[in-house]
């Protein structure tokens, strides 16, 4: 694996496909992509795998890429995260609401609050969660408006900790 024959990979898949065959065929070499980019960081490939993620748990691989990210400098990826927050794909939005706990930056707020309010339950609390870490009256009063609306047990003891803290 190279670099050239990496970025390639990564740009043919944005996103990759859903969990299922198509995935499970390629997967060896998405594998082999993250390797290298673990071994040799090049902020080329951030918005890329920021922008990569398919439906599901992408075999435990998709856990990796926050690996890949955590190399590079916060002023080279939150620009990339901000924008793959406001992806129209929801497993994308998703896993950077993941990713974006990392950051404790007030430029991810209005992406988080994005996936908050685009998401299911599980991307709420991603959201939330990295939202949590940043202190700002905009998040409170979502901490707010959610345990005013939400009825998710893990949810609201989020936003409990928002509002009390």
């Amino acid at each position: 694996m190279n670099k050239e024959d990496a970025i390639v990979f990564l740009k043919k898949y944005q996103p990759l496909p859903n969990d299922g065959e198509e995935l499970e065929a390629i997967i060896s070499v998405f594998d082999d992509v993250l390797k290298y980019f673990l071994d040799n960081p090049d902020p080329e490939c951030i918005p890329l795998f920021l922008n990569c993620f398919g439906q599901g748990s992408g075999y435990g691989v998709y856990q990796l890429i926050e690996d890949v990210i955590s190399k590079h400098n916060e002023s080279d990826v939150i620009p990339h995260l901000k924008n793959a927050l406001q992806s129209k794909y929801s497993s994308v939005r998703y896993w950077c609401a993941q990713i974006a706990e990392r950051f404790e930056s007030e430029d991810l707020i209005d992406g988080l609050i994005n996936v908050y309010e685009k998401g299911d339950v599980d991307a709420k609390c991603a959201s939330l969660t990295a939202l949590s870490g940043i202190k700002s009256e905009k998040i409170k009063s979502l901490a707010k408006k959610t345990l005013e609306d939400e009825t998710d047990e893990v949810l609201c003891e989020i936003a409990e900790d928002i509002v009390s803290g």
